[in-house]
């Protein structure tokens, strides 16, 4: 049987996966009739103790940093490209070299799992796009692999693996309260159609920030649903302008793609940004300064969210972890805060 874990071996035995550890380290714990029992059956499986196998992939040296791409949302900004770039720095200061694969939702997924696990000492998945229903199928596959794995971008996973990403709630609460700041007591909220767990967090970030000043007399929040491609979401709202809608004083997009959208759409329409509507974006990625006016927004630490990661499976692959023991040895949650940068698109009212 190849590739026994300590699990199995529990699951075989009838006992815990921590008696089994406790056997096979020689620590005090569990009876001798136990120990023995549980050292035959490794030794009848040939089961190997992860810093065995931990010493086997170090001699690779390989991570496998994996973008997931599901219902398109990653796929549609620049975002990724700088958490590699953040991820594959710290990797060479460690001494291990990355290789990039895609996942794709709508393809096998236990081919490519094996495929990205081959030959790898540990992984990093930039999860922006799982939901919940397909981070439980995700492990269901994962299972196949011994290696430690570090989420990106996608605490959904938190409670069973370590996990990197913004603290998009407090974020986005600290954006909304900017623009009321300015004194801006009409907002709006460009929302996406396509719901992933950050723009949810978003979402209650905002929630948050209206509640909090609510004292200020400030209107009903003007929700304004668009497609996540940038091309839809300005059809969606060119159409919904047409349509005889007044746009809010100050609007915040749940990213910089939809800002810009957002901000192209007005011009079209006869608005002037930030004179007539402020726009608000998330993420700070290179189209907020090729456009005009540039956009405000709020800056994620991307590079650093790579950084933090590929060093957090490190620690996890020079203790011989996989995924089941790093979750008994203490997961890691590590949200990254967000700073607002100031640009053109929002103005103060007087």
């Amino acid at each position: 049987m190849a590739d026994v874990t300590a699990r199995d071996l529990a699951k075989m035995l009838g006992i815990s996966t921590a008696a089994v550890s406790m056997a096979l380290n020689g620590k005090p714990g569990v009876s001798s009739d136990t120990r023995q029992k549980v050292l035959a059956t490794a030794a009848k499986l040939n089961y190997v103790t992860p810093k065995s196998r931990h010493t086997e992939r170090q001699a690779k040296h390989i991570i496998s940093f994996v973008i997931y791409t599901g219902i398109g949302v990653a796929e549609q900004t620049t975002f990724s490209t700088f958490v590699l770039r953040g991820a594959e720095a710290a990797a060479k200061s460690l001494g291990y070299r990355v290789l990039v694969h895609y996942f794709y939702a709508d393809q096998p997924w236990d081919e490519q799992i094996k495929r990205i696990l081959s030959d790898a000492c540990g992984v990093i998945l930039l999860g922006t796009d799982i939901t919940e229903p397909q981070r439980d199928a995700f492990f269901e596959f994962y299972h196949l692999g011994s290696v430690p794995l570090v989420i990106i971008d996608n605490f959904l996973f938190s409670a069973y693996v370590d996990c990197v990403g913004n603290d998009n709630t407090y974020g986005v609460k600290s954006a909304v309260s900017y623009l009321i700041k300015c004194g801006h007591r009409s907002i709006g909220y460009l929302r996406s159609k396509q719901r992933i767990v950050n723009f949810d967090d978003r979402e209650l970030g905002i929630k948050l920030s209206m509640e909090e000043h609510a004292d200020l007399g400030l209107a009903p929040l003007q929700v304004l649903d668009v497609d996540i491609s940038p091309d839809k979401a300005r059809e969606d709202i060119l159409g919904w302008l047409a349509g005889g809608n007044t746009p809010a004083g100050a609007y915040f997009c749940e990213n910089d793609m939809l800002a810009a959208a957002f901000i192209r759409s007005l011009k079209e329409s006869g608005y002037r940004v930030p004179e007539d509507v402020s726009v608000m974006g998330f993420d700070d990625v290179q189209i907020c300064e090729m456009i005009e006016p540039p956009i405000t927004t709020m800056h994620a630490f991307k590079e650093r969210l790579g950084k933090t990661a590929m060093e957090l499976l490190s620690s996890r692959i020079e203790a011989g972890d996989t995924l089941m023991t790093s979750r008994e040895s203490g997961l890691m949650k590590v949200a990254l805060s967000l700073q607002i940068k100031e640009r053109m698109s929002v103005r103060c009212v007087e």
